[in-house]
């Protein structure tokens, strides 16, 4: 018979053992999940179960916005564990966001109770233990009892929440080299329609981004363009639909009535981020600012964007603030996984607050629900919707040791009269190959698009270069892949 605990547990109130049946349904037979999870495994999840199979017990943080998946994941985490063999009462999950476990005594309380009535037996005792905590930012001192738990006990953990801002800052102060983190952004408009339009969905598997800088990408384009070919209209609507809502998946779940999207993007990221997640745990003295900033750069999204800038800006609408205060806050809102900064390439150069970096909002659909539309995606001229285009591009710009960055010089750096030289984005591996990213989002190519990207891959030696377009066009140059929009996003 297996040991029991080392301790007694601690006295718990009475309604905790129901609450925490009723979360973790898979202690009692048929040992079920509940509620049911959909079926469609976003990439970050399949990663998550790889990652728990490891034997190094390291702590797995899922940082990501609200809304975005994260409980559901762990629920499909959950399934994946049962279906290796995990015996039920091995996994543990805890929500914080319930008040009832918040004030249980603390996470190690809650681990004596569970060990000595649920697994009947201490978490180091055994095959390993399972603590899945949802919300663990809501819990005081939450990193300070994570760490014991990783140093004693050694169980496998994943730990989430709502804002990656203290996520952040606690595995910084307390639990350094000891975290694996796994970013859930909103969804892709692949994953959208693997997940509600399996029909539109291509059988060509997925690209991993850093697979762009292979050979062989040029071939799984043309199987997505033909595919696409195929299904012209029913992608083209689908499209306008991810270019207006964005990727937030109960904008597409049928969970949100049709007109009432926008409102729940406000809601959701406007009024609970911006007016709680990020001011309840960071000193944000000035809300107002926060807000003023967001929206400063939802106007500006895609675009080159100075402190110096923002900061006199803020000043003259009668917000009283410094340089170093606006570069506080935009960090507050990239840790919070709002908005997305690119810094010049190559990064060798000072970097001081009077150079501007590229920012854009990590959803494009928060940008129109904020401004009630957005510019036709094909009608409208190329400078006014190419810099929206550019924030759906960079959504798939992702990938584990991959650094993105954007590239703008003048053509003679000692001629300050000289004309520059840009490309939207450069994607650089960890070996330093990189790959440049322009998008030109026009009904007809000349030369002068494709100048900035030769010359840059010329000054680089880049094996290859990618010019999302919003029209097929076929190139001779075997380093050149010319791909509309469309084909682009399904391909990751």
């Amino acid at each position: 018979m297996a040991p029991g605990p080392a301790r007694s547990p601690p006295p718990v109130p009475p309604e905790l053992p129901a609450l925490l049946h009723g979360l973790n349904t898979w202690w009692r037979p048929p040992h079920a999940v509940r509620p049911a999870v959909p079926p469609f495994l976003r990439r970050q999840t399949r990663l998550l179960a790889e990652r728990m199979r490891q034997r190094v017990p390291l702590i797995q943080v899922i940082r990501g916005p609200r809304q975005v998946g994260k409980t559901t994941a762990i629920l499909q985490l959950v399934e994946s564990l049962l279906a290796d063999g995990v015996r039920p009462i091995d996994i543990l999950l805890l929500r914080f966001d319930l008040q009832s476990l918040r004030e249980a005594g603390g996470l190690l309380g809650l681990i004596r109770w569970y060990e000595a009535n649920v697994r009947g037996r201490a978490l180091d005792d055994g095959a390993p233990g399972y603590l899945l905590l949802d919300e663990v930012h809501k819990l005081p001192r939450w990193n300070e009892e994570v760490k014991h738990l990783a140093e004693t006990a050694r169980p496998r953990m994943v730990i989430t929440g709502s804002s990656s801002v203290l996520l952040a800052r606690g595995t910084r102060e307390s639990l350094a080299g000891r975290v694996q983190s796994t970013e859930f952004p909103t969804f892709s408009f692949r994953e959208v329609l693997e997940a509600w339009h399996p029909e539109l969905s291509p059988p060509v598997p997925p690209l991993r981004f850093l697979a762009t800088f292979d050979s062989g990408a040029r071939e799984v384009f043309r199987e997505l363009h033909s595919f696409a070919e195929k299904n012209v209209r029913p992608l083209a609507r689908a499209l306008d639909r991810y270019y207006l809502r964005g990727g937030y998946p109960r904008l597409h779940s049928g969970e949100i009535v049709a007109d009432g999207w926008a409102d729940y993007l406000i809601e959701t990221v406007f009024d609970r981020v911006l007016g709680v997640d990020i001011p309840e745990l960071f000193p944000v003295q000035q809300p107002q600012l926060l807000r003023h900033l967001y929206l400063s750069l939802a106007r500006r999204t895609g675009q080159e964007v100075s402190q110096l800038e923002l900061a006199a800006e803020a000043n003259a609408a009668g917000l009283r603030t410094n340089q170093p205060t606006v570069g506080r806050y935009l960090r507050y809102l990239a840790d919070a996984l709002l908005v997305r900064e690119f810094r010049r390439f190559p990064l060798g150069k000072a970097k001081t607050a009077r150079v501007p970096v590229k920012i854009t909002l990590t959803d494009l659909g928060v940008r129109n629900a904020i401004f009630r539309g957005a510019p036709s995606l094909w009608e409208s001229p190329p400078e006014m919707v190419g810099p929206l285009v550019e924030t759906v591009v960079q959504a798939v710009i992702r990938d584990t040791d991959l650094a993105v960055h954007f590239y703008r010089e003048r053509t003679d750096p000692s001629d300050r009269r000289s004309p520059f030289q840009e490309v939207d984005f450069v994607a650089e591996r960890t070996d330093g190959d990189v790959l440049p990213i322009e998008v030109k989002f026009r009904r007809k190519l000349d030369d002068a698009d494709f100048r900035g990207l030769f010359a840059f891959m010329k000054q680089h030696r880049c094996r290859r270069g990618v010019l999302v377009s919003r029209v097929t066009t076929i190139l001779e140059d075997d380093r050149l892949l010319v791909v509309p929009l469309r084909d682009f996003l399904l391909a990751y």
